[in-house]
């Protein structure tokens, strides 16, 4: 009983992972899993010993019970991104349920199924952990704590099964104890450990969606100030060289008055791009409130700040259709001029910003010498 309500509670908990992300799909397959297999134990818990060899209960467990474990393999090449063929799940539905059939029709000795149970049980274990070794790309705990699951438990399963056939001659209800006995601690232990490799994906996704823009798929304002900290105490720690640059586009409430939200989405959206593809990979470019954007330049001077955003600013305004053109205007800022203090170098940066709009839009300035171009700047700073 305790397996049952361990699979139960594990149904439960897909089903509410499942109603959480619509992209959890193996979620809600493995519900299926955990609760087709609740019902087999249940049944083969409550069915009397005589009534446990009938035909109909022989036939009802195992194919309640090929359903949940099938599902269970089915949800777990689909957490490695591989929708399994429906012919290669139905080939081990087949190999397991057609024996049985074999012992209900034709008279082959109880127990002559579970050799071919075994066999399905193998081939779609070892197909789904390889799945989710080679396939899966962003493998987490649960996933590794899966595979090494399956590897220890399966010679243990093949072996149960070999006694309870060599003992199955002697006694034919042997296999049948042998067959209940292994699977509830080798299915508990794989679905509760696909359980775990879901629930930490579910996590991941939940921590990204705080801190990316649900637009641009940029880190947001929270996530800006949080990184902007940490790079400030880095630079400050290791004595290294830090940068910011800020941006606005321009002129973008007349840009979504005549074009639209639709069009000025696709403007954000673009801008976001364009400074993900330019930037380095080093770099952390985020959104920080409507049109306003940053870019943290970690090991950077104030020059090659400038050239970067020189570099941008002629990419955000080639993104543009001609239908709508768009331009930003950029402000730059440094430590090596504010000192290591993140307020002081985010306001000096704006300053930059509102500098260069206030000379026409489209443009840089550094926060330090406003008032000079930044191809002169370069050869200055």
């Amino acid at each position: 009983m305790s397996t049952v309500l361990i699979c139960a509670l594990l149904a439960i908990a897909s089903v509410m992972l499942a109603v959480g992300s619509a992209s959890f799909v193996a979620a809600r397959v493995f519900a299926v899993a955990f609760g087709a297999t609740a019902i087999t134990w249940l049944l083969a818990a409550f069915l009397p010993q005589d009534n446990a060899e009938a035909d109909l209960s022989l036939l009802l467990l195992n194919g309640i019970g090929a359903v949940g474990i099938l599902a269970l393999w089915w949800g777990l090449c689909l957490r490695a991104g591989y929708d399994v063929n429906r012919w290669f799940m139905a080939g081990l539905f087949a190999l397991w349920i057609v024996p049985v059939l074999g012992v209900l029709l034709l008279g082959f000795h109880r127990g002559a199924h579970v050799p071919f149970a075994a066999a399905s049980i193998t081939v779609g274990a070892v197909f789904s952990a390889w799945r989710i070794y080679h396939k899966r790309g962003q493998k987490n705990a649960g996933d590794y704590a899966l595979i090494v699951w399956i590897a220890l438990i399966l010679p243990i399963s093949v072996a149960s099964m070999l006694v309870g056939m060599s003992s199955a001659r002697s006694d034919p209800n042997a296999i049948w104890v042998f067959y209940l006995s292994f699977l509830p601690t080798a299915f508990a232990g794989i679905g509760l450990f696909a359980l775990v490799s879901v629930a930490l994906d579910a996590l991941r996704d939940s921590n990204q969606l705080a801190r990316t823009d649900g637009l641009t798929g940029i880190l947001n304002r929270r996530a800006f100030d949080a990184e902007l900290a940490i790079a400030v105490a880095r630079s400050e720690r290791y004595q290294r060289e830090l940068s910011l640059v800020v941006l606005d586009i321009d002129e973008f409430k007349a840009l979504n008055d005549n074009y639209g939200h639709p069009v000025g989405d696709a403007v954000l959206r673009s801008a976001a791009r364009v400074m993900t593809e330019t930037a380095r990979r080093i770099d952390v470019v985020a959104g920080t409130g409507g049109e306003e954007f940053a870019v943290i330049l970690p090991d950077t001077p104030a020059s090659a700040a400038l050239r970067l955003a020189e570099r941008l600013r002629q990419a955000i305004g080639n993104s543009g259709a001609d239908s709508v053109p768009i331009s930003a205007s950029f402000g730059v800022a440094s430590v090596q001029d504010t000192g290591h203090d993140t307020k002081s170098l985010l306001e000096s940066a704006d300053h930059g910003l509102y500098a260069a709009k206030s000379a026409g839009h489209n443009c840089v300035r550094y926060a330090q010498q406003t008032d000079i171009e930044p191809a002169e700047l370069i050869g200055l700073v």
